[in-house]
């Protein structure tokens, strides 16, 4: 009997991990399990941006050396063609031409990408942290570093307050830009500048000298690179107030067989999917507005303090039951039907134990008001109910 326990307790955790985790065609390294970021190193795996070290490893929470990150950047602004760089010489002393990096720090270098340490060295071996690397990532979007105030004293102020603005740091709520910036959390760093919008300066550099003194006309704010073309819109659908542009994200212009797409997954969950050379790589739940989530049982009390009567008024929720729909009703009627009062401590439908409870909110802008998209998603995570202590 005790051997019977054992069996269902494994398969009832085995049952319960899947449900949790997202399903998608993970790259197949030995340390999968120790990968946090696995959407990100998913991606940038299949688009040929990152690769394993070796020994079918990744070395997730290795750090992130100077070269690397050269050698990432590169390959994101080139693809394949990163391949063909070559150099005879270098700008730095301790950077050898027949080095393996060489090409993707000289070409970095140039754009202004990456700089040495100011002793005529690179330092290529050297660590990197996640500053660092942000102000890398910026630079590739179109930031000016001069006229952002990346170099200097206090530089690290303007990478993190642009790195937030833009998302850089999204899904990264634990890493610390001072500290060293590991394998994983470049790669996720990367996927966010990949969603990013494209920036340029509409009048830099232009200036005009009046008696001595330079008059500058130069822009000192960077503006969305943008698009009238719809079809170009294969990472995000993000456009200007009042406008029909569409903003042009970093993925759109650099990595044109890269896509990404909207949809529910087989729970019902908000979803979306990456395509690279139009083969999935992945299908992964949008978290982005998930209020609560629930392992035990849950009352309408429960819901009612998550969502809230005024978000409900008048606003569609839809409840998935393992995929399946349950309800599909406005606010107010599922008010009516008693499920979500403040009173109300029922336990709402089959959950509990074994259970696992997502509740998402998205706000839907309207013509006249605003109206709120629920999804209340139940996913039964066990293979069966033991009722009796059978040997």
């Amino acid at each position: 009997m005790r051997n019977l326990k054992k069996v269902l307790a494994l398969v009832l955790a085995l049952v319960m991990s899947l449900s949790l985790v997202t399903i998608a065609h993970a790259a197949d390294f030995s340390d999968n399990a120790d990968i946090d970021y696995s959407e990100a190193v998913d991606v940038m795996v299949a688009a040929g941006i990152i690769d394993g070290v070796g020994n079918n490893s990744f070395d997730p929470n290795g750090t992130l050396t100077r070269e690397q990150a050269a050698k990432l950047i590169t390959y994101m602004l080139l693809g394949e063609n990163s391949e063909k760089l070559g150099v005879e010489g270098t700008s730095f002393n301790d950077v050898a031409a027949t080095r393996w990096s060489a090409p993707a720090i000289e070409y970095c270098a140039s754009l202004g990408i990456i700089d040495g340490a100011g002793d005529g060295n690179f330092y290529p071996a050297g660590k990197l942290t996640g500053y660092a690397f942000a102000k890398m990532l910026l630079t590739a979007l179109g930031y000016d570093s001069q006229i952002e105030k990346f170099v200097g004293a206090g530089w690290t102020i303007p990478v993190a307050t642009i790195g937030m603005e833009v998302g850089l740091h999204n899904g990264m709520e634990n890493m610390f830009g001072n500290a060293e910036i590991s394998r994983q959390e470049a790669a996720q760093m990367a996927l966010n500048a990949i969603k990013a919008p494209l920036v340029y300066y509409p009048n830099k550099g232009n200036s005009i000298t009046v008696g001595g003194t330079v008059v500058d006309f130069s822009s000192q704010q960077a503006e969305y690179v943008t698009t009238t073309l719809a079809k170009e819109q294969r990472i995000s659908t993000r456009t200007l107030t009042n406008t029909r542009e569409y903003t042009v994200e970093f993925g759109e212009k650099y990595l044109p067989k890269l896509e990404l797409k909207g949809a529910n997954d087989a729970f019902g969950r908000p979803s979306y999917t990456w395509m690279y050379d139009r083969k999935e790589i992945g299908t992964y739940v949008d978290d982005t507005n998930l209020v609560g989530e629930f392992t035990a049982k849950v009352t309408g009390r429960d819901l009612y303090d998550l969502i809230t009567k005024a978000t409900l008024d008048d606003s569609n929720v839809t409840v998935y039951v393992d995929g399946e729909t349950e309800k599909t009703v406005l606010g107010d009627a599922y008010f009516a039907k008693g499920n979500i009062i403040k009173s109300n401590t029922e336990t709402v439908g089959n959950t509990g134990n074994g259970v696992l409870t997502q509740v998402f909110v998205t706000r839907i802008e309207g013509d006249d008001e605003t109206k709120y998209d629920v999804k209340i998603v139940i996913i039964n995570t066990y293979l069966a109910i033991a009722t009796e202590d059978y040997d």
